[in-house]
């Protein structure tokens, strides 16, 4: 229809609409607003853009489960058609005017596939089925109890969903099969690391390697590291030949780019054993050296206390969290290996060392006992006895007595409660701490690049000793 100031009135393109290709035909036009929740529901949608549109095909069926349709952008123009038909020839069609109602920008297409639907349905004493959703769904308000209700109440409970995603996946599955004798103990089956590092079972037979391989010195050339950081760090390990990740850039103030791939060319990893989660330097046996104990791994965990064990926040982790369809682009657990780590800032000093004014950040923390700056605890170290000579460390406590570990825990306990009353009295360091919900069965070791991460949790041993006084 040619453009004309006669006609130009009825003409509309200021008018914004949105189009929703229905997967259906539209008989009943209040029904098919039904489907997608009414009127709010589908402003709300709308209103959002990370949000999908959600289409139940049984609104009235809290068992059905809903199709999503994607947000499009397009450019089109909503045309308002009217024709003629003669009563003695239907087929032939006049179009009598054409209107402008409007233009879309937006689009909604249902292009993925539906769940799995399954109907409240069960045969009845005469064997024909019989949709049971009014006794399964109570109606209106419930005056009687549960136990004066003599009616049988049919089993059907299906699940959330049956499938995770509502595209199709392309699954190609490989055998990762290995004979069980070639598997060491806390292996796991996952792509080998490109930093090239020594990760060690800790052991008193084997003979520690007196150079790092060869490819962890090309990886490091490739990362272009500067000359000076190599040299802190290296200057670290000459004064101290056991350290931790985090207190390496907590006491250089240095960034996961500076140590990562410098820790591999500078020592060997231990996966567990009493230096468990440390990184020691080539040429340093700890099984052959009493000094070695101020270097050993303590795992403080945060006790469930009062309101401590709430104000104490939980360092999430990678665990595999289920996808939520109803918004674009759920979340995977798959990290882009071309993205940076989240952690690429200088490390703080006061989260690898424990003071007697600390108030822990996170409710797992490990210290290596030089690090733990209580005077107490460094003189239970300090009179520990020289062992004979000859004599080896213990595979599982290394140069410390039995339940050492405990008695520092139980110190380390009080401290942190001591400061965090101080801290609730004076209100003024409360507001550091973040209160969040989680799961306490986490590890956090700070090696979450290293091919094992948790190390050895047991009891170190069954027999008690005297307190150090």
């Amino acid at each position: 229809m040619e453009f004309s100031p006669l006609n130009a009135h009825k003409h509309n393109l200021q008018k914004e609409l949105v189009c929703i290709e229905y997967p259906g035909t539209v008989r009943n036009p209040e029904r098919m607003m039904a489907s997608f929740g009414g009127n709010l529901e589908l402003s709300t949608t709308i209103e959002s853009e990370k949000r999908r549109l959600e289409l139940r095909f049984r609104p009235e069926s809290m068992y059905a489960k809903p199709t999503f349709g994607d947000r499009h952008t397009t450019a089109g123009l909503v045309l308002k058609i009217k024709t003629r038909r003669k009563r003695n020839q239907p087929n032939e069609v006049q179009i009598s005017s054409i209107e402008i109602a409007g233009h879309v920008n937006l689009v909604y297409r249902f292009e993925s596939m539906c769940d799995f639907q399954l109907l409240p349905a069960l045969p009845n004493s005469a064997g024909e089925l019989e949709c049971t959703y009014d006794k399964l769904v109570p109606k209106g308000v419930i005056t009687s109890m549960p136990k004066e209700n003599d009616s049988n109440v049919p089993y059907f409970l299906p699940p959330i969903s049956f499938s995770r995603y509502d595209t199709a996946q392309l699954c190609i599955f490989k055998s990762k099969e290995k004979p069980p004798n070639k598997l060491s103990r806390g292996e796991k089956c996952r792509p080998s690391r490109t930093k090239h590092g020594l990760y060690l079972q800790f052991n008193m037979t084997d003979q520690l390697p007196t150079g790092p391989n060869p490819l962890a010195a090309q990886a490091m050339q490739q990362r272009h590291i500067q000359q000076e950081t190599t040299r802190l760090i290296s200057n670290s390990f000459e004064e101290r030949p056991i350290w931790t990740k985090a207190a390496l850039k907590g006491a250089l103030q240095l960034s996961e780019d500076d140590v990562r791939y410098i820790l591999p060319v500078m020592g060997l990893y231990y996966l567990n054993g009493p230096w468990r989660g440390t990184w020691v330097r080539f040429g340093y046996d700890p099984r052959t050296h009493f000094e070695a104990r101020f270097y050993q791994l303590l795992d403080f965990r945060v006790r469930a206390i009062g309101a401590l064990h709430d104000k104490i926040k939980v360092k999430r982790t990678q665990n595999p969290t289920k996808p939520c369809m109803r918004f674009a682009s759920p979340s995977t657990n798959t990290r882009d290996p071309n993205k940076e780590s989240l952690s690429r800032t200088a490390a703080s000093q006061s989260s690898a060392v424990f003071t007697m004014d600390t108030l822990p950040q996170m409710r797992i923390i490990f210290y290596q006992y030089c690090d733990v700056k209580v005077p107490r605890i460094q003189q239970m170290l300090e009179k520990i006895p020289t062992p004979m000579t000859g004599v080896t460390c213990n595979e599982k406590t290394g140069w410390l007595p039995p339940r050492f570990d405990e008695q520092c825990r139980d110190i380390l306990t009080d401290i942190v409660l001591t400061n965090f009353r101080k801290a609730k009295e004076t209100d003024s360091t409360t507001s550091e701490f973040e209160e969040t919900e989680g799961d306490e069965t986490e590890i956090t070791f700070d090696e979450e690049d290293d091919e094992n991460e948790y190390g050895d949790m047991e009891d170190l041993d069954e027999k008690g000793f005297s307190e150090f006084d």
